[in-house]
């Protein structure tokens, strides 16, 4: 059912900040800070292989980057924003299966005009993959710890964290499954909770389920209150998490593409299943409380990158963070990709929708909710030519 935009959405214009791309497995890609200026601060990596961050002023309108670091143009190598309790920003990123995890931090709160000196975060896991996909999440409940989720040298979802005091602990294995690697999203409470939701592997070489677990209070636990383990116990394997979808039972693979927590601290996913390479499909899963119930939303499309071997490269789906019954998706109507707006209010059951973003000659794919209710950016995408993760023509875009 089609329904009308917000006044907001439907007086919007369409910005091309810059030439740039993402890959949907490292977040923050963009966080919401407001403070006097109302700033909303995004991170890209350019054609160029530029680690880029832009500030968007609302009160001003103003738009600003600044280049942080640069590697070979590969989007799987885009950077992850950390809005630290002082206010500055710490930025996480690495090559694809790069050979260091960097990180900078900016001189003064909210302000990306300097930055200091490139850091590496230090892991003695070994194995010939590096680091992949920083997701950085501080909990404010245990003492502002940082916990830094990347997947690691032998593609397993590892993590380090960080004291107040700057410390970082030695790295652990969290996910592994053996000769795979487990495709993890990353969502957080603030507080004491830090949702993960994640595969068995790449949807290309294994069948793969959708699985979830939670950390709280020192260990991992299913969305029942089950507990798993220690999360320094060593790695768990994805089946001694809940089973959120299950690709053995239909035949039909999937991806995950999005986390987050519901006013309640019940979690929701949104993620995609592939009949066919040329029929993605998007699902929508709650917690009820009691059980995982999965809805089937709307075909996106085929793969955004058809000349390559990613077959399964939707044109992808993200949740509101504030408000999970909002969930922004890309799919092919006629012969581009373009963004709608999808709302429910009975947990994906009934869906209302409306289209934000329509271009002929020109796809929108990838979209992407800054974190933080009630800034002036509803949805930022990738506008262009997606060829491949070597190869995007796509630019960051988003209403104003």
């Amino acid at each position: 059912m089609r329904v009308a935009l917000s006044r907001r959405l439907r007086l919007a214009r369409m910005v091309v900040w810059a030439h740039g791309s993402w890959c949907w497995f490292g977040d923050p890609r963009a966080v919401y800070v407001g403070g006097r200026q109302d700033e909303t601060f995004v991170g890209w990596i350019g054609w160029r292989g530029q680690i880029t961050v832009g500030e968007y002023v609302s009160r001003t309108g103003s738009m600003s980057v600044h280049v942080i670091g640069r590697q070979a143009p590969d989007d799987h190598g885009d950077p992850s924003i950390l809005v630290e309790p002082d206010g500055h920003l710490t930025v996480f990123w690495s090559g694809h299966s790069g050979p260091t995890m960097n990180y900078r931090t900016t001189a003064r709160p909210y302000d990306i005009s300097r930055w200091g000196s490139v850091h590496h975060v230090i892991s003695q896991l070994t194995g010939p993959k590096g680091f992949t996909y920083p997701n950085p999440v501080i909990l404010s409940g245990e003492h502002d710890k940082l916990y830094l989720f990347w997947r690691g040298a032998d593609w397993s979802q590892d993590f380090a964290t960080r004291s107040i005091d700057g410390k970082w602990n030695p790295a652990r294995r969290l996910i592994a499954v053996p000769h795979e690697r487990p495709y993890v999203k990353v969502a957080s409470n603030g507080t004491n909770t830090i949702a993960l939701a994640f595969t068995n592997g790449h949807p290309r070489g294994v069948v793969t389920n959708i699985y979830y677990a939670a950390y709280r209070d020192g260990s991992l636990w299913t969305a029942g209150g089950r507990r798993i383990a220690g999360i320094d116990d060593g790695p768990i394997s994805p089946q001694q998490a809940d089973l959120v979808y299950d690709a053995d039972k239909t035949g039909i693979r999937s991806w995950v593409w999005d986390v987050a927590l519901d006013s309640a601290g019940r979690p929701v996913i949104v993620y995609a299943t592939f009949p066919s390479p040329s029929r993605h499909v998007y699902w929508y899963a709650t917690w009820t409380g009691a059980r995982w119930v999965s809805h089937r939303m709307t075909v996106g499309g085929p793969t955004i990158s058809p000349h390559t071997i990613e077959k399964q490269y939707s044109g992808g789906l993200a949740l509101d963070h504030a408000n999970p019954s909002i969930v922004y998706l890309s799919r092919k109507v006629g012969s581009w990709f373009e963004i709608e707006r999808w709302t429910t209010d009975d947990g994906g059951y009934h869906w209302r929708y409306s289209t934000v973003v329509r271009t002929r000659g020109s796809d929108n794919v990838r979209p992407v909710v800054p974190r933080g209710a009630g800034g002036p950016i509803d949805v930022l995408w990738l506008h262009g030519q997606y060829n491949g993760y070597r190869d995007y023509r796509t630019s960051i875009a988003f209403l104003k």
